[in-house]
């Protein structure tokens, strides 16, 4: 993979944000493993996907990466920093939303200043500038209920972006939009981070999801409850250059490159 201090998927030479190295994870304290010795890493404004059968530890890779679980061995660092088993430090975007229904937008998506000690009229004025640049103007006043899934996607990601890390772990975001909505949220999301520079790890059970959207895939394979812990088969680089230009994400889809990658990945899984 190269020096893992320098190389960046885009080529450059910038160090990667967050890095998990050799990671041996558990459910149940050290009785039945569950992920043996993952190593992962993910550069400024650059998206990564894990990719793996139900149930073959992605959650749990990012609850260590998050620090809400502490691995039986090995390291997350963030900025080069230690950061193991201490939550606080990147964002966590689940599947679902969690928009409060008992409050509006606007308030939904300062909850993380709020709690972080800000007053409600600073919070908002901080919040305010961000909405049209995350699609959202006019929803301030609305409530969740008002807002379709993708829009409410939209307030999900502008929260969590809120939070003020320049990490985002995201499990399975998209999978409960119908397909076009997904399309254009996994689209809209891509260009986004990339404009923010904030890294995202995605977990997705879509294969041609991962590839149309990460930067590199990560091919999880093992079946921990059959004793058989999970390990990295393979990193599949995918060509973001190609993809950028086209004037959505999606018509990287149509692309021999993409097939190309997507190939490696089915292969990978088996």
């Amino acid at each position: 993979m190269g020096d893992p201090s320098t190389r960046s998927a885009q080529g450059g030479r910038e160090p990667f944000v967050l890095e998990a190295r050799d990671l041996t994870l558990s459910w149940d304290g050290g009785a039945h493993i569950v992920v043996r010795d993952i190593s992962l890493q993910v550069a400024v404004g650059e998206v990564v996907c894990l990719v793996g059968k139900s149930g073959c530890g992605k959650t749990t890779i990012l609850h260590a990466l998050s620090g809400l679980a502490s691995p039986l061995g090995g390291r997350v660092l963030l900025h080069g920093r230690d950061v193991t088993g201490r939550p606080g430090h990147v964002s966590y975007m689940l599947q679902k939303d969690l928009l409060l229904p008992s409050k509006r937008i606007i308030d939904n998506v300062c909850l993380p200043l709020v709690i972080g000690g800000m007053g409600r009229a600073d919070a908002h004025a901080k919040a305010a500038p961000l909405f049209e640049r995350f699609g959202l103007a006019g929803t301030e006043r609305q409530w969740p209920t008002q807002l379709s899934g993708g829009m409410r996607q939209r307030a999900a990601f502008l929260r969590t972006y809120l939070m003020g890390n320049d990490v985002a772990l995201l499990d399975e975001p998209f999978s409960a939009l119908d397909a076009i909505t997904r399309v254009d949220m996994r689209t809209w999301y891509c260009a986004m981070a990339r404009e923010l520079g904030m890294a995202s790890v995605v977990i997705t059970h879509d294969v041609d999801e991962a590839v149309a959207m990460a930067d590199r895939v990560y091919v999880l394979v093992g079946d921990p409850r059959a004793g058989r812990p999970t390990v990295i088969a393979g990193e599949v680089a995918v060509p973001r250059a190609q993809a950028l230009v086209s004037p959505a994400v999606d018509d990287f889809a149509l692309t021999p490159e993409f097939v190309a990658c997507k190939r490696q990945v089915l292969d990978l899984l088996g």
